[in-house]
């Protein structure tokens, strides 16, 4: 590699690779150097107390300097971030050359695809395990690596699941904290709706479905009475500011200087009015 980057310290033979799941990333080998420490996401580089190589395969989008509400800005890619890459002293594994990451180094991915096949590459961790397997280490550890049930990490998972099977073929230990949902199977399809649980937790699914559904048009019918009430206070506030005193409407007196006297007006209570009129 470029400029002699190390992917260890000296003599390492196993290499962990950090993702930022907080259950397990503060357990990785960080204090041993027997273990290369490969990180990767922008939400696991302030947590790793040792890293010898980073990966940033994402397309390089830095934000805009000066401009930290620019809509154009990726959120993954934050000032600091793009600060820390940048000095990184180790390897940064990138999908191109990057010309402001001094130390970038252009993943071979036709290589990968061409040995390994394009199907399985779903994630950097994916792209990770193929690369570590190359280097045929003693072990391969995954720490701060969940990929805990969502649409993304659904899809995600099975191409973990499928290099770790790989690398175990060819006797490479792997090493997975107790916390990670990483080589969790998906529920078996069709067979698993026979499954007790399945019965349960689909029942409970239908429960909880109709319950938000009469929430949302409990919602809906309080949205409408907001609204309602809404516009019968502003019609309130037009007649407070213009209908309570008996003003009288003759357009003459629209002109400043025009004197005219009407017995009927009067910013008195209307029982004063009739007081006064008692009077004369």
């Amino acid at each position: 590699m470029q400029k002699q980057l190390k992917f260890g310290k000296d003599g390492f033979d196993k290499i962990a690779l950090i993702g930022s799941a907080p259950s397990s990333i503060r357990l990785a080998p960080f204090a041993d150097e027997s273990w290369a420490i490969w990180g990767c996401s922008p939400g696991a580089y302030g947590l790793c107390s040792r890293s010898d190589v980073w990966w940033e395969i994402h397309r390089w989008e830095p934000p805009a300097v000066g401009k930290p509400f620019d809509a154009a800005n990726v959120p993954w890619f934050s000032p600091e971030y793009a600060e820390f890459l940048r000095l990184y002293p180790g390897p940064v594994i990138t999908s191109q050359p990057i010309a402001s990451v001094p130390n970038s180094v252009a993943l071979p991915f036709q290589e990968l695809i061409e040995k390994y096949g394009p199907y399985h590459f779903t994630s950097s961790v994916a792209w990770m395990l193929a690369t570590a397997i190359e280097m045929k280490p003693k072990a391969i550890g995954l720490w701060g690596i969940d990929m805990a049930a969502s649409s993304e990490y659904a899809f995600q998972r099975p191409g973990c699941q499928h290099f770790i099977g790989l690398a175990m073929q060819r006797g490479i230990e792997v090493i997975l904290p107790p916390e990670s949902d990483l080589m969790r199977p998906t529920t078996l399809y069709g067979v698993s709706e026979y499954n007790p649980m399945m019965i349960k937790l689909k029942a409970r699914k239908a429960e909880l479905e109709g319950r938000r559904n009469a929430a949302q048009n409990q919602m809906a019918a309080a949205q409408q009475e907001v609204t309602f009430l809404n516009g019968a206070l502003d019609q309130n506030e037009y007649i407070l500011s213009t209908w309570i005193d008996q003003v009288p409407t003759d357009l003459r007196m629209a002109v400043g200087e025009h004197k005219h006297a009407n017995p009927l007006f009067t910013m008195h209570s209307r029982e004063v009015v009739v007081a006064e009129k008692k009077k004369k």
